[in-house]
């Protein structure tokens, strides 16, 4: 079976090359203002406190590039290089501008990865099954749990992932939320390290509104 070279998001840093083949002519980044972003090509509306640190594209590419010096083994550098042409980063923000605090900076990333090459992908657990195949080859500490019931935002239903991570006896945790929808992976990253974090973000991903979608059932 053809490998499936997934997006990896640790300490959400991710890949964002935004310039690709395979990306539809119509594949809209979205755009974000007055504290509201939204995506004409997934129909999709999140309202945000506007006092949040957006990245831009080139914030984004350089927290990647730190993200791959995780990566110990050669050839899956090489293989996550090659798969960023498929991988779409469309919004980024963090609670706090970087570096203006001592303590866990919280944040939420929405990614989109191509998958229409890949048809064993039928639903967002698929996906995260496989990217939590790579994060397990990165140089860091992760414990994984799945959640059983998918979360459900209008027509969609996202599979979640809960990770656990030790990064150099910082421990932090990330929620993974992945839904298959127009040939893509759209996948929502939360990260946080206490209780009242994770709330904030959730009621930020429970304010996100699609105006289309297909459910995707359990299998």
């Amino acid at each position: 079976m053809k490998k499936l070279l997934f997006l990896i998001t640790i300490l959400t840093a991710f890949a964002c090359k935004t310039e690709s083949s395979n990306i539809p002519e119509n594949f809209d980044y979205g755009k974000v203002e007055n504290g509201v972003y939204t995506n004409s090509y997934f129909k999709m509306r999140m309202p945000f406190d506007a006092t949040w640190d957006v990245q831009s594209v080139e914030e984004r590419k350089e927290i990647s590039e730190l993200g791959r010096d995780l990566i110990a083994d050669e050839d899956l550098k090489r293989a996550i290089d090659a798969s960023t042409i498929n991988n779409a980063t469309l919004f980024t923000a963090y609670k706090y501008e970087l570096g203006s605090t001592l303590g866990y900076n919280p944040s939420i990333s929405l990614i989109a990865e191509n998958i229409n090459q890949f048809p064993q992908v039928k639903r967002g657990k698929d996906y995260l099954v496989e990217a939590q195949k790579l994060m397990e080859q990165m140089q860091l500490d992760y414990t994984f749990n799945y959640v059983d019931e998918p979360k459900v935002m209008d027509n969609y239903s996202f599979d979640i992932l809960e990770v656990d991570v030790d990064y150099l006896g910082s421990q932090f945790q990330q929620q993974y939320m992945s839904t298959i929808t127009k040939g893509f992976s759209l996948l929502i990253v939360i990260s946080y390290d206490t209780d009242a974090q994770r709330e904030e973000l959730e009621a930020l991903v429970n304010n996100i509104v699609f105006s289309e979608g297909r459910s995707k059932k359990k299998s």
